[in-house]
């Protein structure tokens, strides 16, 4: 039997959050994904998709959320040399060092189209949580160092450009990116890193906490879910 909709039918209000009871979710080859992951991006897509029900939307933070953790989990070691470089990094733009300076001596994305990788775009067309610090940072100011599925991140609003609907608002960022070794490398031999990512998703190993929630991943993926108990799992008390 699908639980989803009775244990959603508490929250059935926009405002309420898609999970009242902090909790584990879901792991990715030992990643969690907690409640309060998943309740922030739904409210962040609350703001422009407003005639979505709470299920699809937990949905789709589940798959947004499922590459990120994935990706921290197969490169876990050169994740946490990334985590203290992005922590410098931050720390010196907190003390006034110039950004565009930084970006240039720094800064390993190779699409960006600007020395202080500035880009233009609407919402849900960068990777989690890009879209989201883009457009809930201040114009100005630095979000926190942050991991997307390409290593970490620190990124500056510029300005907004208003659409004809919440949806359609746009944002320039610029942004400082240090990505995972692994796919500098693949970039160096000419080869696809999104098809790198897509293949380790398609080997990830998925636990869920509770039976009624086997449908939250994407169908592709249902495949390699397997329901372990809450009370045989991690305790649902303790946040990532």
């Amino acid at each position: 039997m699908n639980l989803i909709p009775l244990l959603l039918s508490l929250c059935q209000q926009t405002t309420a959050p898609a999970f009242s009871t902090p909790r584990i979710l879901l792991s990715v080859n030992q990643q969690h994904i907690h409640s309060d992951e998943v309740n922030d991006l739904v409210k962040y897509y609350r703001t422009y998709r407003e005639q979505e029900s709470t299920a699809s939307l937990i949905r789709r933070a589940i798959a947004t959320l499922i590459p990120q953790k994935l990706m921290l989990a197969v490169l876990a070691s050169e994740a946490k040399e990334l985590e203290e470089q992005i922590a410098s990094i931050h720390a010196e733009l907190m003390s006034g060092s110039d950004f565009e300076q930084l970006a240039m001596q720094f800064s390993q994305d190779s699409e960006a189209p600007t020395a202080d990788g500035r880009y233009t775009f609407k919402r849900e067309q960068t990777v989690h949580p890009f879209d989201l610090y883009s457009f809930t940072t201040a114009v100005n100011d630095y979000s926190p160092a942050f991991i997307t599925k390409y290593g970490y991140h620190i990124l500056q609003p510029l300005h907004f450009i208003d659409g004809a609907t919440p949806a359609d608002l746009k944002v320039e960022v610029r942004h400082i990116l240090l990505m995972y070794p692994t796919m500098i490398a693949l970039e160096e031999d000419e080869q696809d890193v999104r098809e790198y990512i897509e293949h380790q998703r398609q080997q990830a190993k998925i636990v869920i906490y509770d039976l009624g929630f086997k449908n939250i991943v994407a169908h592709d993926l249902r495949d390699q879910v397997t329901i372990s108990s809450l009370a045989a799992g991690p305790s649902a008390s303790v946040a990532d």
